[in-house]
């Protein structure tokens, strides 16, 4: 699937990133996908299938997935920025609340998000509505 104009990369940070999860029905059968764009216009795309859960593990799943793939990638953590976006609200939210509110569970998900994110030190993780993940989203659907 080529880039569409709301993925390529600007001037908002070095890196721009999407995560998200689905589980079919709710609980069920998990999908994640991410996409990353690189500085120098390389896309990256990954997609897998997680087994059972519900659509918190799966966008949690998804987001450990990205910042896994971030981590590998991203060259120069220390100067490059990256930008995350996921549509998620329980997800993001709770990964940047001081103390995990979510349970045992996504607590676990909850501490493997941060430490990966400690290797990313401009790493800036932002929520935006679905509309604006359609991407990501088809990914998951094929």
């Amino acid at each position: 699937m080529p880039p569409s104009s709301s993925l390529k990369n600007s001037h908002e940070a070095d890196w721009l990133a999407w995560f998200d999860g689905s589980a079919k029905p709710n609980p069920g059968n998990c999908k994640i996908a991410c996409i990353l764009h690189s500085p120098d216009g390389k896309v990256t795309q990954h997609t897998a299938n997680i087994g059972h859960g519900d659509s918190s593990d799966a966008e949690y799943q998804a987001l450990i997935a990205a910042l896994t793939l971030l981590t590998q990638q991203v060259t120069q953590p220390e100067t490059q920025t990256v930008l995350l976006r996921g549509d998620s609200l329980v997800v993001i939210n709770d990964v940047l609340a001081v103390e995990a509110k979510a349970s045992r569970l996504l607590s676990t998900y909850r501490q493997q998000a941060l430490e990966q994110m400690q290797s990313l030190p401009r790493l800036k993780l932002k929520w935006v509505p679905r509309h604006k993940n359609i991407e990501t989203d088809q990914l998951l659907r094929t």
